[in-house]
Formats: C-alpha cells, structure tokens, sequence
C-alpha cells in the first residue's frame, strides 16, 4: 500500500539571530501575534492532506513538542525526534526514522518561515500530481545572494543556485521544500555538504536538477515572511497587524496601566505594564515592564531587552 505524504517541520538550529529572545523560548514557539510560531506552519498543512508531522527538535527543547501536541489540529499526529548537533536541514531530516520517509513524498519545512495567505493546497497539488521528483514554492526576496534562487521555465526549476555572488533572477524558496521518494533518497544518501559542514537540501536540489532530475516550483501567490531576525519579526508583526487592520494587541490577561502603545505593538500573555510607552515591540509572555518609553524592541519573558 502507498502511503500518503508527510511534513517534518525543522525547529532547531543555533537561532543567534533571535537572542535573546532565542535563549528563553524555542525558536518554534516565538510568539507571532501572541500564536506560536509553529501553529501558523500547522494551520497551513490543515489546508492540505497531510496527516502525519514530525518535528525535530534540539536536546534541550522541552516546550516544542508539548505545545504543538495542544495546538495541533484534529486528526493530525505529532511525533518528535531530536537532532542531537545542528548540521543542516538535511542533517535534521536523517533523524527521523529512515521506515517512516522512504518511499514517500516528504514536506520539509523550516518553522521560522511562514507563508501567509495564498494557495497553498494548488501547491502541494501540484506536487503530488504533477511528474516531478521535488516541487518549490518560490517567492521574490530583496536579498538574493542570501537565499535559495531558482530559475524558471514553466513550471520547471532548471537552475537552482544556493547563495549565489551574482543572482540571475530573484525567486527564492523559502525553505519549503516538498520532496519526492527519489529526492527523499538523495537527501538522505548524499546530501551536499557547504562550506560550513552542514548537510543541504537546497545544494542537493541543485545537483538533482543538474543531472537532470525534474524539479518543479511556481510563485506562491501569498505573502512570504521570514522570521529568523529580530527586524525580521517585528517586520513581520507589523504586516499581520495591518492585515488585521488593527495597530496594538493585548492578550486578554495582561495588565496594562497608565501605558501608551502603539503602532506595532503585541504584548503577550501573563505580562505586567506600567507607566510604559512603546512602539514596534514584541512583549513575550510573562514579561514585567515599568516606567519604560522604547522603540524597535523586543522583550524576553525575563524582561530582557533584544533590539535588531
């Protein structure tokens, strides 16, 4: 029997471009409009039919798996492995047992990057339907030479460069990557490993394509949002607010007094202000604030201040 596809959601890494709000909270479970990061990735998946997730998580992690077990939808199974050493996406996917993703069409998704809106089930349609052995959502970036950048015929990605000095284009993956059971084996068999050590998915593609294997992708008709900075957060913050039309989010329990807030500002639950004046700021749960004015801020549950 065929087994349907799967997600696994990469949740770890060194995170150093979120501390320190990194140091206190699992990357996964950083608060975006007061939601875990990763129930955003879940809620997206809902849309599809995929029915099975694993998460890999880093040794110390305690909080991902928990939080993801009371927020997951209705019929959708958790499980969660631990990639002892971060060593790359690649790397991550290996920890997952090798009986539960050979064979089969894998979305490996990295947890900081959200895809807001759009079709997304027309994507993994499209994936799964369509002859190719991986599939990529792309989506322009102001900053190609960091990302990912793919090259376009149709619907077939025929140059895939990692990083590139000189981009040809600028259609990046966001680090969604839907993998089919020959990309799975590569990834798994003989990732390419960068300059730093760690096993890509992204390079490996790249290879694949070159050989002559096909990849597919089209443009995600969303927005894409990176979370992976601090700026990039707040960036992030202020976007969703405004789809929401609204400028200042309160969780329902927290103490607010004598506070002036406003524009782009989330506070989180369980958090204490007073005599507090903010703007573009991120208050994690469990904060305590007094007699502050601030701007381009975010602060840890222990009232540390991160700026970007």
């Amino acid at each position: 029997m065929i087994e349907g596809p799967l997600a696994v959601i990469l949740t770890g890494g060194r995170a150093k471009r979120l501390q320190p709000l990194s140091l206190e909270l699992p990357k996964a479970i950083i608060p975006v409009l007061n939601q875990p990061l990763i129930t955003y990735t879940f809620e997206r998946l809902a849309e599809t039919d995929i029915k099975e997730v694993f998460i890999v998580v880093t040794p110390d992690d305690r909080l991902t798996g928990k939080i993801s077990r009371e927020s997951v939808p209705a019929g959708m199974s958790i499980k969660v492995v631990v990639q002892p050493i971060p060593n790359g996406p690649a790397g991550a996917l290996a920890h997952v047992p090798n009986n539960s993703i050979r064979r089969r069409h894998v979305a490996v998704i990295a947890a900081d990057s959200l895809l807001y809106g759009g079709d997304i089930r027309g994507q993994f349609g499209s994936w799964l339907n369509e002859p190719v052995d991986a599939w990529l959502p792309l989506a322009p970036t102001k900053t190609p030479t960091s990302m990912g950048i793919a090259q376009l015929v149709g619907e077939r990605i025929v140059e895939f460069v990692e990083k590139p000095k000189r981009p040809k284009g600028n259609l990046a993956s966001p680090a969604w990557w839907l993998l089919g059971p020959e990309a799975i084996d590569r990834v798994l068999d003989d990732a390419v490993v960068n300059t730093k050590g760690e096993l890509e998915i992204s390079g490996t593609l790249s290879v694949m394509i070159e050989e002559g294997y096909s990849i597919g992708g089209r443009c995600f008709d969303g927005e894409w949002y990176d979370t992976g900075t601090l700026a990039a957060l707040l960036s992030t913050q202020e976007r969703l607010l405004q789809e929401k039309d609204i400028s200042v989010l309160i969780a329902p329990d927290a103490i607010v007094e004598d506070c002036q807030l406003g524009p782009n500002v989330v506070v989180g639950s369980g958090c204490r202000l007073r005599d507090v004046t903010l703007s573009d700021a991120l208050i994690a749960p469990g904060a305590v604030i007094h007699g502050l004015k601030d701007s381009q801020i975010i602060v840890t549950p222990s009232g540390i201040i991160g700026r970007p």
